[in-house]
């Protein structure tokens, strides 16, 4: 991997750590204000009707970019970050109060979305997701999401390669569900019109298909994007389990944060770095390295506490 190539992933890195502290910050608050995304934590048919959105939006989304809808997309997606600002600003202010910011954030995203303003909302907008989620289910149906989560997410980028799709159009139209880190300072996620194909990914000036490493995205004429992606269910899915660990297993270890939370969180950043070490010809899957290191990591924080996780 060259050095232009290890700054991003570092880069990346950091995001997903940020998300998972400032997830375990407010998880306090979230859990106080008692909203809940099952009304049974304990429930393991909460994966399933979690899984069952997740395709329903997916199948909706698919279609809209097919038929060339970008509005419908657009729309669902804007009223998915507002849910997810809204809540996590009810946490701390009153229903009334949360709207300003709410709104402020959605007409800043709809008529600004240059790179650092979809990074920033990014890291707030995945904690937020991450500890609803987290408090709202108990240690085995998280495991059973991350679970069908990789499983799907493997079908889905190398089988159906539907994900793929997808991302190349929240790509083309701007869609604030990604982290974008600039190759450049002079970089405009706003103003990037290169087109996105799923050809060749490489870290090399020709678009050689062979080289490993890279996260960019490359055209069909071999000139790289201005930027590097990263989904933000990648950032999201695994801190779910740290959360729920933190949350559902006795407290204890360090700043509060327990030994299987911990154990999770380095779990994430172990299996983000077996990620980036893959070939780069062609589109990954990240949920099967994230969700396999965050699971091992939380079973071995389980071990060294001496805790049953079930």
């Amino acid at each position: 991997m060259s050095m232009s190539s290890r700054v991003p992933v570092l880069v990346m890195l950091l995001f997903i750590i940020a998300v998972q502290l400032l997830a375990i910050a407010i998880t306090p608050a979230i859990f106080a204000s008692d909203n809940r995304v099952f009304a049974d934590p304990a429930s393991t048919s909460n994966p399933f009707i979690y899984m069952l959105l997740i395709l329903g939006f997916t199948a909706l989304l698919l279609l809209a970019i097919k038929k060339k809808k970008n509005w419908i997309v657009n729309g669902f997606i804007q009223i998915s970050i507002a849910t997810s600002i809204y809540y996590l600003m009810v946490a701390f202010v009153s229903p009334l109060q949360a709207l300003l910011p709410t709104v402020a954030g959605l007409l800043l995203l709809r008529y600004y979305p240059e790179w650092y303003v979809i990074d920033i909302f990014g890291i707030a907008v995945c904690a937020g997701i991450s500890s609803l989620f987290g408090v709202s289910m108990t240690i085995l149906p998280t495991l059973l999401l991350l679970i069908i989560l990789a499983v799907y997410d493997a079908l889905s980028v190398y089988k159906t390669r539907h994900m793929v799709s997808l991302a190349e159009g929240v790509i083309k139209i701007k869609a604030p569900l990604l982290f974008v880190v600039p190759r450049s300072r002079s970089y405009s996620f706003r103003k990037d019109t290169a087109p996105v194909s799923t050809s060749q990914v490489s870290d090399q000036p020709n678009g050689n298909p062979n080289s490993n490493g890279s996260t960019d995205r490359v055209n069909q004429t071999g000139r790289k994007r201005g930027a590097f992606f990263l989904g933000l269910g990648d950032a999201i899915i695994p801190t779910i389990l740290v959360i729920s660990a933190n949350t559902s297993l006795p407290a204890g270890g360090f700043l509060g944060i327990n030994l299987p939370a911990m154990g999770a969180m380095l779990g994430t950043y172990l299996g983000f770095l077996a990620l980036m070490t893959t070939s780069r010809d062609k589109p990954q899957a990240g949920l099967p390295f994230l969700n396999f290191g965050v699971i091992l990591g939380f079973l071995a924080g389980c071990f060294a506490a001496g805790i049953a996780p079930f």
